[in-house]
């Protein structure tokens, strides 16, 4: 969130079997996550979160980390945060399942203390979160099929 440069993450996906996938974040102190879909998509086993599950969490997450972030520059002590996320998909006009909104409840437990300014903070924290607003702006996506 202070960083003044671009930079870019490189994240690796190779397919375990089925819709199995071990997604390696190429860094020695994260550990690689596995992917799957649920049972009720035939080859699913639901051993790990799906796609929609990981962008509802990286907004809570983005939000919680913004709202910690801000609250800390204030002089705000959030002694507890509870982030809630509701992600609700519909079929669009030509059957496919799309994400249609996410919801994000923040429940802060704060203790102002004399000379913070929580207030402003809660003005501004969601300005911090990089993920929340790319997705409400639309990030443009490129897509390569490198057919080998």
């Amino acid at each position: 969130m202070s960083e003044s440069h671009e930079f870019e993450y490189v994240i690796e996906m190779r397919r375990k079997d089925n819709y199995k996938f071990e997604v390696d974040f190429e860094s020695d102190q994260i550990p690689k996550l596995l992917t799957d879909e649920p049972p009720s998509i035939p080859g699913g086993e639901g051993r790990g979160p799906t796609a929609s599950m990981l962008l509802a969490a990286a907004v809570g997450n983005c939000l919680s980390a913004s709202l910690t972030f801000c609250a800390t520059k204030k002089r705000v002590e959030i002694q507890e945060l509870k982030t809630t996320v509701k992600l609700t998909r519909k079929r669009n006009e030509n059957g496919f399942w799309r994400i249609s909104k996410i919801h994000v409840d923040l429940e802060p437990t704060v203790e102002e203390k004399e000379g913070s300014d929580y207030k402003k903070c809660k003005e501004m924290y969601e300005d911090y979160c990089i993920v929340s607003q790319s997705v409400k702006n639309g990030i443009p996506l490129e897509i390569n099929l490198i057919q080998k």
